[in-house]
């Protein structure tokens, strides 16, 4: 299965069920969730995860808590999971992998690639959904739409070639690049009108 074991594959396909429905519920709240207090919670969360994730490599951090849960409580968990972030990828038209990541790594114990690739395995079915909702809820201009569908092809092209050099670079080197990009992105999401 390449980058992905049976143990990856069952967390992703559980968390895509759950966050298909998450994300259409996400679009569905768009206008009733207050976006600015969201935003600032999801902000201070992702600058702890991205400075974690991104210190890793240099500062050993003492693990907070460790557990073997059975299949049941991991499924249980992986639904959860892909729930609560399908409803913020839906509610804040975002892809998820900046949550989905960190909880993939520190929640299931998946190394930094097979997260990542984990993750964009889920993303798939999670923006098609949101995407799917917003754009029949008339929050999609013709225009936004070309943009969307634009990106998300060049970012499928992205993750090709991207994934040809998931096993060649080295863990420490993509821990430091998804914090920085993490502390980033939060940075956008909180100056962004």
């Amino acid at each position: 299965m390449g980058l992905m074991d049976r143990h990856s594959v069952d967390i992703a396909l559980i968390m895509s069920v759950f966050s298909i429905v998450g994300a259409y519920l996400g679009a569905i709240l768009t206008d009733k969730i207050p976006e600015k207090p969201l935003k600032k919670l999801l902000a201070a969360f992702l600058v702890i995860v991205g400075l974690k994730i991104g210190l890793e490599p240099f500062v050993k951090f003492p693990i907070v808590f460790s557990f073997a849960p059975s299949f049941l409580e991991e499924a249980v968990l992986a639904a959860l999971v892909g729930l609560i972030i399908g409803v913020i990828s839906g509610a804040l038209g975002v892809a998820g992998g900046e949550f989905r990541i960190p909880a993939l790594m520190y929640i299931f114990g998946l190394d930094i690639v097979t997260a990542g690739t984990t993750s964009l395995l889920v993303s798939i079915p999670t923006v098609a959904s949101g995407f799917l909702k917003h754009h029949n809820m008339g929050h999609l201009d013709g225009n936004a739409s070309i943009i969307a569908i634009t990106m998300g092809v060049c970012s499928v092209i992205g993750a090709f070639i991207g994934a040809s050099y998931a096993g060649v670079v080295d863990r420490d080197i993509l821990k430091v690049l998804l914090g920085v990009i993490l502390v980033l992105a939060t940075v956008r999401m909180v100056t962004k009108p």
